[in-house]
């Protein structure tokens, strides 16, 4: 151990990586809290879903006020996930504000920690969904007992030391632990630049997730179709089609309709929720701040549906600081900042950073994105059906998430713009 004779903060990194997406948060070095031995109710489960869905929807309005025009995707859970190993060494006001502005349920170390292990520990053997944490320690410095204890057992993290000093031999084996985590799709994620001699610690949260539809859309039937990027503008983009039973919504009172179209052997589907007006998107972003994600999934029925789909892509980088100001967690940055509880040694440490990177890929066979999984049981299909089919066209800008059966959103986006031909001749591997 090494004690600090600097009276000012020093720097710690945290960063979330996405198998399609990722996040990095660079912080001072922060307090812990105990651990208690709780398990999670059904009660309890749904009200995290609950409160992971609506610090969703606040991250994804400051979002799209900050980058308006652009198509948005992140992952809320790997957000809420890094910022919250981040909390597990916070006290005092830095530990209340994060509590608020994450929307944790309990201001209880212990029950925190136990309430993220419930979703880690479901996906620690799935093939499909890989989730990971790690924490790199500046060589020279030790954990805080509990603060490793919480970290190892309910964040599943593992710790390395790092000489970060050495700024790009450190970063190259962040990134390179990143890349490996999310299938070489998340690279460089941390600038050597931004780690020092006073940097200490880095906690990473990595997220990988690759579905295939229980219904994949045939090939031969994407073909070129009109897009409006408003009432105005529009542009030509491969528009896959496919006429299938799928769990549908009318919502008048968003005037909207929502899609939910799921994963194969997976318990996570994808969410689209489509404004009634080409350009309603504000709109309805705005109505989706009160109302929850529960009276969207909740209002779907199984019907015949004629889907109408474009192929995107799409990339997002972000540097967070200002959106976690915004939802009212300042202290974390200034030398104010309460951190005490995560090294054995006593010295003042500031949230410096935070990064978050993201990737999405939706195609005929599936998508690439953070998520989770689990078991998807297809329904049969009626020899006749009397059914009128409903038409989903999703042929102007929409907003969509990757929810897990309990309503619980992992990855968050909108699609508000695409380029002419985008995705037409891009090639997908396979899945």
């Amino acid at each position: 151990m090494k004690p600090s004779t600097s009276t000012h903060p020093r720097s710690i990194w945290a960063l979330t990586a996405c198998w399609s997406l990722l996040l990095a948060l660079s912080l001072s070095l922060c307090p812990l809290v105990r651990p208690s031995d709780v398990t999670m109710t059904d009660a309890a489960r749904q009200e995290y879903a609950r409160r992971l869905a609506l610090f969703s929807i606040n991250v994804y309005g400051k979002l799209t006020a900050q980058k308006p025009g652009e198509n948005i995707v992140f992952s809320p859970f790997s957000i809420q996930t890094c910022a919250a190993m981040a909390r597990l060494g916070a006290e005092g006001e830095t530990a209340a504000e994060l509590d608020h502005g994450l929307g944790l349920a309990s201001s209880d170390a212990g029950q925190i920690a136990q309430s993220f292990h419930q979703v880690l520990a479901a996906y620690e053997n799935s093939q499909i969904l890989r989730i990971a944490n790690k924490i790199f320690v500046m060589t020279g410095y030790a954990l805080r007992q509990e603060f490793d204890e919480l970290l190892t057992k309910q964040f599943l993290s593992a710790a390395q030391s790092v000489n970060f000093a050495k700024n790009t031999e450190a970063a190259a084996t962040i990134n390179g632990w990143v890349e490996q985590r999310t299938n070489h799709l998340i690279k460089d994620l941390i600038p050597p630049s931004v780690l020092n001699a006073d940097s200490r610690l880095v906690l990473v949260n990595a997220i990988h997730f690759k579905g295939t539809w229980v219904h994949q859309f045939p090939k031969h039937a994407t073909r070129p179709d009109t897009f409006h990027l408003d009432d105005k503008r529009s542009v030509q983009v491969p528009m896959m089609g496919l006429k299938e039973r799928f769990r549908y919504a009318d919502l008048p009172a968003l005037d909207a309709t929502a899609l939910e179209l799921p994963y194969k052997d997976s318990d996570l589907s994808m969410l689209i929720v489509l404004p009634n007006s080409k350009t309603g998107l504000a709109a309805l972003e705005e109505k989706l701040r009160i109302t929850a994600l529960s009276q969207i999934t909740q209002a779907l029925h199984k019907t015949q549906v004629v889907v109408k789909l474009p192929k995107f892509k799409a990339e997002f980088q972000v540097e967070l600081t200002d959106v976690f100001q915004q939802l009212g967690m300042s202290k974390m940055f200034s030398d104010a900042a309460e951190f005490g509880k995560m090294l054995q040694s006593p010295e003042p440490l500031k949230v410096s950073a935070i990064i978050h990177k993201a990737f999405i890929d939706v195609n005929e066979e599936g998508t690439e994105a953070a998520a989770a999984t689990g078991a998807v049981v297809r329904m049969k299909r009626s020899v006749i059906s009397l059914e009128e089919p409903i038409e989903f066209l999703a042929d102007h800008p929409f907003t969509y998430a990757l929810v897990h059966e309990e309503d619980l959103p992992l990855f968050w986006g909108s699609v508000v713009r695409l380029e002419e031909n985008d995705s037409a001749n891009s090639e997908h591997d396979e899945l």
